[in-house]
Parts: C-alpha cells; sequence; structure tokens
C-alpha cells in the first residue's frame, strides 16, 4: 500500500510539472496583455473553494516563485549567476542552488507584501491573514514580470559584449515603468482613488520594498562576500 502511495504521488507530481509548461507562459502573457483583467481575475478566484481555484492559470505564490526559477536558470544557462560567497557565512547561505531561489523568491515577494499591505491599511482593514490574502495573492501576479525584467537585466549587465550595460538599464527602466503603470491600475481599483494619488500609493509602497530589499541585499553582500 504504501508502495501505491508513493507511485500515485509521483504521478500527481509528474502531471502537476509537465502543467506549467502550458499554464506558465499563459498565466505570463495574460498577465502582461491584459493586467486589469487578471486582477479582476485573481479577486474573484479568492471567492472560490480552494480546489477549484486558479484551474485555467498558475496560483499567484506559485507564479512568482516559478518565475524567480526562470530567471535563475536563465542565469545559470548564460553562465551569469552571481560569484560564489567567500565567507562561512556565505557560503552556508548561498552554497545551495535551493537557497539562492528562497533567497530570491523572499526578496522578491516584499514588493507584493508591500502592495497588499499598504491597500488593506489603506482600506481601513485590520491586517490579518484574511484581509491580507486576496491582495497578496493579485500583488503576486503583478510582481512576477517586474521581477522577470529585473532578472533579465541583470543576467545582460553581466553579458560580456559592448553596450550590455545600456541594454540593461533599459531593461530594467521598462520592469519599473511597466510595474508601475500596473501598481497604480490596480491601487485605483482597490481604493477608488484618483490617477495621481494611486500613483502616489503605488510609488510609496514600491519604494518601501525596494529600499527594504536592498538593505537586505547590502546586509547579505556584506555577510557573503
Amino acid at each position: 500500500m504504501d508502495f501505491l502511495r508513493i507511485i500515485r504521488s509521483l504521478e500527481e507530481l509528474l502531471y502537476e510539472v509537465m502543467t506549467w509548461l502550458v499554464f506558465y507562459p499563459r498565466t505570463l502573457w495574460r498577465i502582461v496583455a491584459t493586467p486589469g483583467r487578471m486582477m479582476r481575475y485573481s479577486d474573484a478566484e479568492q471567492a472560490d473553494a480552494p480546489d477549484k481555484q486558479y484551474t485555467d492559470t498558475l496560483s499567484p505564490p506559485l507564479f512568482l516563485m516559478l518565475t524567480i526559477l526562470v530567471g535563475h536558470g536563465l542565469a545559470l544557462g548564460l553562465g551569469t549567476e552571481a560569484p560564489e560567497a567567500t565567507t562561512k557565512v556565505g557560503k552556508a547561505l548561498f552554497d545551495s542552488e535551493q537557497n539562492r531561489l528562497i533567497g530570491g523568491s523572499l526578496l522578491v515577494s516584499l514588493f507584493a507584501l508591500s502592495g497588499a499591505t499598504t491597500a488593506v491599511t489603506r482600506r481601513g482593514l485590520v491586517l490579518d491573514r484574511s484581509t491580507l490574502r486576496g491582495p497578496f495573492y493579485s500583488q503576486c501576479y503583478l510582481t512576477a514580470p517586474f521581477a522577470l525584467a529585473i532578472a533579465v537585466a541583470s543576467i545582460v549587465a553581466r553579458l560580456p559584449a559592448r553596450g550590455m550595460g545600456l541594454a540593461a538599464a533599459a531593461a530594467a527602466l521598462a520592469g519599473v515603468v511597466w510595474y508601475l503603470w500596473v501598481e497604480t491600475m490596480w491601487f485605483r481599483l482597490e481604493l477608488e482613488l484618483g490617477r495621481g494619488r494611486a500613483f502616489l500609493v503605488a510609488a510609496w509602497a514600491f519604494l518601501k520594498a525596494a529600499f527594504i530589499s536592498l538593505a537586505c541585499l547590502v546586509g547579505l553582500a556584506a555577510l557573503a562576500w
């Protein structure tokens, strides 16, 4: 019986992983092409039973984590991964690919968390697991393409060809502009604000997350290299 359970678990795992090949590009395309529709879609899915949610796409947290994995895979494939840590602490933290992926996912998720907490507090709601879940899921969808753009920019910046620095800056700028645009749309819907105020709220949430992420990166770099 235990052997049969293992076989069935492997079957489910294989099926789940293979479906990512279909639903990841579909989800990415829908978010980039129709971000407003995906905002409403994520909110609507939260009202369904857990086993009925996100049946034709990937769930937002999983989609965000897979995006980090895609960016890391591109870096490995092109030979532009970050340099190896030189200290004992750094090696303990970053020697395994699993730890690097977890760390990257946590840093990127700060942007989703910042947007979600900003929305909940500005709506005057009690900040708890229930009120935070819906906005956080929506934010994971919006944060993923931005994270992919930053990952691509980081990869391009480390390529040896001439002019890669300018191309990397352009990719990063495009990611930031797109992210602030969709965040402004999201806050307009969530908080019923005008365009100008929604942009200021979006920019503030972005700057908070960027500052915390940068502080974490600086601290980790000081420990690891």
